[in-house]
């Protein structure tokens, strides 16, 4: 999918608020000046999320070449877990309603309904949990990082259900059990 598309997607079928981040520059590094930066553009610019409209998000997006996708979690909260962990859960979640959840090279970002990712917690796994008009995820397209669940069921112009994240805390709890806590 074409960054234009995508933003159009998720600001006019799934309703979220979207900003550019950073940009991810070939052999340069990420504009953030970080020398470090572990998330070479997937991460928002500081200060206030600056919310323009879909075709204001397009056009900035296609003037910043490696630029990042930044959607804030005000329409739902992200439980990023280790990924084998989250597999294991989407197994599970595949039979019902499965989550939108995005994977991130070792970690599985699952979105869950606005306010209840925090449930997720209770199961004791190394686990974060973005939310609110502070949280943010950077999502596709962008640099290692794709729908494992897109936030639409293909075919359709509507937003997947989100779950609670209630739902997920004992599964996160079996599937820690039965997997490592680190994908090796």
């Amino acid at each position: 999918m074409f960054a234009s598309q995508a933003v159009r997607v998720y600001a006019d079928v799934v309703g979220w608020p979207l900003a550019v981040g950073y940009q991810a520059r070939p052999r340069r590094g990420c504009t953030c000046q970080d020398a470090d930066c572990l998330t070479l553009g997937a991460h928002p610019v500081p200060g206030p999320p600056s919310l323009g409209g879909t075709e204001e998000t397009v056009r900035e997006l296609e003037t910043s070449p490696g630029a990042g996708l930044v959607a804030w979690t005000t329409a739902f909260d992200a439980v990023c877990i280790f990924r084998a962990v989250g597999m294991a859960v989407m197994v599970f979640l595949d039979r019902a309603t499965p989550p939108p959840c995005l994977i991130d090279g070792g970690h599985a970002v699952l979105l869950v309904q606005p306010g209840t990712g925090r449930a997720a917690l209770r199961a004791g796994l190394p686990a974060s949990v973005r939310s609110g008009p502070a949280g943010w995820v950077a999502v596709p397209p962008i640099l290692g990082r794709s729908w494992d669940t897109p936030p639409w069921p293909a075919g359709t112009k509507a937003p997947r259900r989100l779950v609670s994240g209630d739902v997920i805390a004992s599964l996160l709890a079996d599937a820690s059990a039965e997997r490592p806590q680190t994908d090796a």
